[in-house]
């Protein structure tokens, strides 16, 4: 069978493309899958993540012909025309354009919840004593929205909540420039706060996106977390 494999953040920078098609026989896993992509061009991927059709796969997940196959790095989380998706409550959104944080307040706003909480990540300089120039941002854009979703709904499990509104910026990013912006409604501030703290450490460990980080003394991808699935 013909497997669609998406590579990211230092494994597309090795191979040189972001997509690759690899024969590979019925009943092949995640893991196994992995080495194939190691044999045949020269990569490790040790420790990498693996998703199937945007979602967290285990290293023995069976892999079908029909399924896309991601491999990334621990995430880092976290066209310039804006992605979004949403419900008839929240809005999820994976843009290169600047984020407003009262455009997004705005979007959590209804007057039958009295509380807003709301949380902006930005660029940080300097970052372990280094002076950062800029950061550039790559993320898997549609799993991004898939695991936003999948965030909100947890959120709502635990949570009495109204709307909730969670956004990340993707691209070139200066000191300063907002990389992720989160805003959630409730009827109290307790709730809002509580959702609003857990879902920033959520989004720091479920969403697909990776930091290069370019200091006055050099560059490099930036080290992430692995606690959203078992590694390879």
């Amino acid at each position: 069978m013909i497997v669609q494999i998406l590579l990211f953040a230092s494994y597309r920078e090795v191979i040189g493309d972001k997509e690759v098609s690899l024969e590979c026989p019925l009943g092949t896993t995640a893991r196994s899958c992995a080495t194939l992509v190691e044999q045949t061009y020269g990569i490790s991927l040790k420790g990498a993540l693996c998703a199937i059709n945007e979602h967290y796969a285990d290293p023995d997940t069976v892999i079908q012909a029909s399924d896309k196959v991601a491999f990334f790095p621990p995430v880092s989380g976290g066209a310039s025309s804006e992605v979004a998706s949403t419900t008839t409550e929240d809005v999820f959104i994976v843009t290169e354009d600047v984020l407003e944080l009262d455009t997004l307040s705005q979007q959590a706003r209804a007057a039958a919840w009295g509380a807003q909480a709301s949380f902006i990540g930005t660029v940080r300089s300097p970052n372990l004593g280094e002076v950062v120039t800029h950061i550039d941002y790559e993320g898997y854009n549609s799993m991004i929205l898939t695991q936003m979703q999948q965030v909100a709904g947890e959120l709502r499990a635990q949570f009495e909540l109204g709307k909730i509104v969670i956004a990340h910026r993707l691209g070139r990013l200066f000191p300063g420039d907002t990389s992720i912006a989160i805003v959630i409604a409730s009827a109290h501030r307790r709730e809002a706060l509580d959702a609003c703290n857990a879902c920033i450490e959520l989004c720091k460990e479920r969403l697909p996106v990776w930091k290069y980080e370019v200091t006055e003394t050099g560059a490099d991808w930036v080290a992430g977390n692995a606690q959203a699935a078992q590694p390879l």
